[in-house]
């Protein structure tokens, strides 16, 4: 097998080999539209980017035709797409409206430029849907276990976002810490997204090694959605709990 791909490439010129590179990287198929083109621009989900092209005379409209928005709405994130989608689109000099991302008035002499600016332009507009996404969930989970534990504790025991020097004199800011007449505990919220995972994995294990520490506590959006390492790399640092507790269990976290 090796000799034969050998033999392949040594019969291979540089100039055809390249073409051979290209036409895996990019490939285009007649629709009824006009052309796909599918490029070798990736979607987080691993997609290709795929962008129509539509002749109309010597103009053309070359459009995403909605994939960038398709790939947003399965992630349950469609207004905050169009809000990211519509400022990608006019720093871009380009158009959106509300589903795809397009140009109206590209030249034929033009197609391969635009076509490669209305990829990026779908592409980046999906990596900043997904990073508010996830900066939203953190936020709203952050919010649902503060509000549960002032419930538990009452509000002048919950200090939300406060600062905690851990062993190695870096300050962190812990979503909540408890204070009650014996102990002192530091609760950070975390899903399983591998980023959330170690941010809070470095931050309890940090302030779990001062003298006299908080105890530390994890609280993790739906236990069973984390893998079994997840759960092993947090409990070194930490008790865990699930968001979605009872007042006992959350009372139980300051005995």
């Amino acid at each position: 097998m090796v000799a034969a791909a050998s033999f392949l490439i040594d019969t291979l010129t540089p100039s055809n080999f390249a073409d051979r590179i290209a036409s895996e990287l990019v490939h285009a198929r007649r629709v009824a539209r006009g052309i796909v083109v599918t490029t070798p621009v990736l979607f987080p989900s691993g997609a290709h980017v795929s962008i129509l092209v539509t002749f109309t005379g010597d103009r053309c409209l070359v459009s995403d035709d909605g994939a960038a928005y398709a790939e947003a709405d399965m992630m349950g994130a469609g207004d905050i797409f169009r809000r990211a989608a519509r400022s990608i689109a006019e720093e871009c000099g380009l158009r959106f409206n509300n589903f795809e991302i397009f140009e109206t008035d590209a030249r034929v002499d033009t197609l391969p430029g635009i076509i490669a600016i209305v990829a990026d332009a779908a592409k980046r507009a999906i990596h900043v849907t997904a990073d508010r996404l996830a900066r939203k969930l953190d936020f709203d989970l952050k919010t649902s276990i503060v509000d549960r534990l002032i419930d538990a504790f009452g509000v002048k025991r919950v200090a939300v976002d406060a600062s905690i020097s851990g062993a190695s004199t870096h300050s962190w800011t812990v979503d909540a810490l408890v204070r009650t007449e014996s102990v002192e505990v530091a609760i950070e919220a975390v899903s399983p997204s591998p980023i959330s995972v170690s941010s809070a994995y470095m931050k309890l294990d940090d302030i779990r090694r001062l003298d006299h520490a908080p105890k530390t506590v994890a609280a993790l959006k739906g236990k069973s959605s984390f893998g079994a390492d997840q759960l092993l790399i947090l409990g070194r640092t930490s008790r865990l709990i699930d968001v979605a507790a009872d007042w006992r269990e959350l009372e139980r976290i300051a005995a």
